[in-house]
């Protein structure tokens, strides 16, 4: 501040509140006297600080900057451009300041005038800019074209492998860096566009450093224009060089590849996303089946192939990987002019490009149609063999079930023989055991038409007398109809033919009859009522004992299910009702429960009819 202006302030210390500038005026006690507007806001200072110490108020400076104040007091004048110090916040403040003493006349120092900034931001910004242009390897670069005079940053230095202090002497020298013949050539050509098209430039050249290396860089620059007339050049020099070996590393394994992969039907492609611009060998228009010459693109080309219910996933994953890890696989199908289908699998791997979100994607493509048929192939087979398994399980528990209610009415009239000693009781329990026995044989000629006949249960289906069969398996449980004292009436439609499978029906209504006995009241006799009424192309089956019942609010959800009894007789195995449901609805019917406890028990089967 020139000493003018410094008498002027001492004389009147009014002046200092309307200088722009951070500027206060202190005694020689360094207590404050004045400071102008901007002081205050500068240091976000709110109250007033006349007449307070100097560092009681700016409780935000370091006390480390108290020497440079007590220095000046002793007459001197003290300048800095800008200096660190540890602040009383465990953080880094900049300052910036001048301080000059304001004197009487005989030379005594009556007080200081300050003019400090704060200037930590800016610090830390340019600390910013440094580290980034280290960690991306940027230097910057001017040169004035009238003087010649060339200024660059350390990192360029650094990039040509130079002494720091080195700058070009020369016009000539700047282009002497690059590599001779087609690298300098190209720079030279660029600059000269720039300096009279006014064209900037963006380039990957090769320089030769300090040290004799050859190193690829990108160099950028644009040219300022006065009067029509170039009077500078500027931009920046990045190193580039590890991307580039990376990139031409990549472009001969990729060569390597393509070779690789003639002869084996793998096509090869590559495709840039900024510009949708899509590269095939000619492997990649045979898997396609698609002719180049019938499109303007190859982009245009692939969306023509591809199947329309898999492009938006094939797009949709392509993104994410492209997000994600970068690579993986992608398969879709095409369609071909014969209208069959081929599937396609696309090996991919993104990587980035020079330009900003530019990212380019590279792979393999081959056909694996056939693949595909085969995997299609195992799960259908899957399925059957899944599909055979459930009915081999639902034919066991079938067999035992259906063979055990025969033994046990075997065992029961053979029982009855040999206790009965009047010839006419032991001539009708003949007549019992032989119908029992023929009912035996013919459920096992049943069971072995189930086995010869395939899962399609429905392609089975036979026209069937229901009438008859409620008979013959009432007559087959007669042992046990007997030793309960049970009846049994039967109020049947004219029409009884249902289609079903015999096997599956015999099941179904001897299931029924044993359990209606099984679970008869302790207090009377079992009776059981059957009831058929038909209804269009549906016969409906109404089959009610009065036996214990079931509480359908604690068992309903389960009555049909696996391994599930509603009572404690120790010869349940809770099967029963469990294959009836299965048998019938195998053969296109339904079955329903509706029951009371200690009243009985109603099913009703719908059954379809010829």
């Amino acid at each position: 501040m020139a000493a003018s202006i410094l008498s002027k302030l001492a004389l009147n210390p009014n002046l200092i509140s309307e200088i722009p500038n951070s500027v206060a005026l202190l005694n020689s006690k360094l207590e404050f006297i004045n400071c102008s507007k901007t002081w205050k806001s500068s240091h976000e200072i709110k109250d007033d600080i006349i007449g307070k110490d100097f560092f009681a108020a700016m409780s935000n400076l370091p006390k480390d900057f108290s020497p440079y104040l007590q220095y000046c007091l002793k007459g001197n004048d003290c300048y800095n451009d800008g200096k660190k110090f540890s602040a009383n916040n465990n953080e880094f403040i900049w300052l910036k300041w001048s301080i000059n003493p304001w004197k009487e006349n005989d030379g005594s120092v009556k007080g200081l005038i300050i003019e400090l900034d704060n200037i930590t931001v800016d610090k830390n910004k340019e600390a910013l800019i440094q580290e980034a242009q280290i960690v991306s390897r940027v230097g910057g670069w001017e040169a004035y074209l009238q003087n010649f005079r060339v200024t660059w940053t350390k990192m360029v230095n650094i990039i040509h492998e130079q002494p720091l202090d080195y700058v070009p002497q020369s016009f000539e020298e700047c282009f002497e860096h690059f590599k001779e013949g087609e690298h300098r050539d190209t720079v030279l050509r660029l600059a000269n566009i720039a300096m009279t098209k006014g064209t900037p430039w963006d380039a990957e050249v090769i320089m030769i450093t300090g040290k004799g290396k050859e190193v690829w860089i990108r160099t950028k620059g644009k040219p300022e224009f006065i009067n029509g007339k170039c009077v500078r050049l500027y931009g920046i020099c990045q190193d580039i060089n590890e991307r580039k070996i990376a990139e031409f590393k990549y472009r001969e394994e990729a060569e390597r590849a393509k070779k690789a992969t003639t002869a084996s039907n793998v096509g090869i492609w590559q495709f840039t996303t900024k510009d949708r611009i899509a590269i095939w060998d000619d492997m990649c228009y045979k898997l396609h089946h698609k002719n180049p010459k019938d499109y303007n693109s190859t982009y245009e080309a692939w969306e023509a192939a591809i199947h329309p219910d898999d492009f938006l996933r094939v797009l949709q994953e392509a993104f994410w990987m492209s997000k994600g890890e970068g690579s993986g696989i992608i398969e879709y199908r095409v369609i071909l002019e014969n209208k069959s289908i081929r599937h396609l699998k696309a090996v991919i791997t993104f990587f980035a490009e020079t330009e900003k979100y530019n990212n380019k994607a590279i792979g393999v493509i081959s056909d694996i149609t056939k693949e595909k048929e085969s995997e299609q192939k195992l799960k259908e087979y899957a399925q059957l063999t899944g599909d055979q398994n459930n009915s081999l399980t639902n034919f066991a528990h079938m067999v035992s079930h259906d063979l055990r209610s025969h033994a046990t009415n075997l065992s029961m009239v053979t029982g009855f023989l040999l206790e009965e000693r009047k010839d006419e009781e032991r001539h009708k329990l003949m007549a019992m055991l032989k119908e029992s026995t023929e009912s035996l044989n013919s459920t096992v000629y049943n069971l072995n038409e189930v086995v010869q006949s395939n899962a399609n249960v429905t392609n089975k289906l036979e026209p069937i007398n229901l009438k008859g069969v409620i008979e013959n398996v009432k007559n087959n449980i007669s042992a046990t109809f007997i030793e309960k004292n049970a009846s049994c009436t039967l109020k049947l439609s004219s029409n009884s033919i249902v289609l079903g499978v015999p096997a599956y029906l015999d099941s179904i209504l001897l299931n029924l009859f044993t359990n209606s006995i099984k679970y008869s009241a302790n207090d009377r006799p079992p009776h059981i009522e059957i009831k058929t009424t038909n209804s269009g192309k549906n016969l409906t089956l109404s089959f009610t004992d009065n036996g214990k019942g079931i509480d359908l609010n604690k068992f309903g959800n389960k009555i049909f299910g696996m391994n599930k009894t509603f009572h404690r007789n120790k010869d349940a195995r809770g099967v029963g009702l469990y294959i009836t449901k299965n048998q019938i609805e195998a053969m296109g019917g339904s079955i329903s429960v509706i029951s009371e406890v200690n009243v009985g028990t109603t099913f009703t089967l719908k059954f379809i009819t010829p």
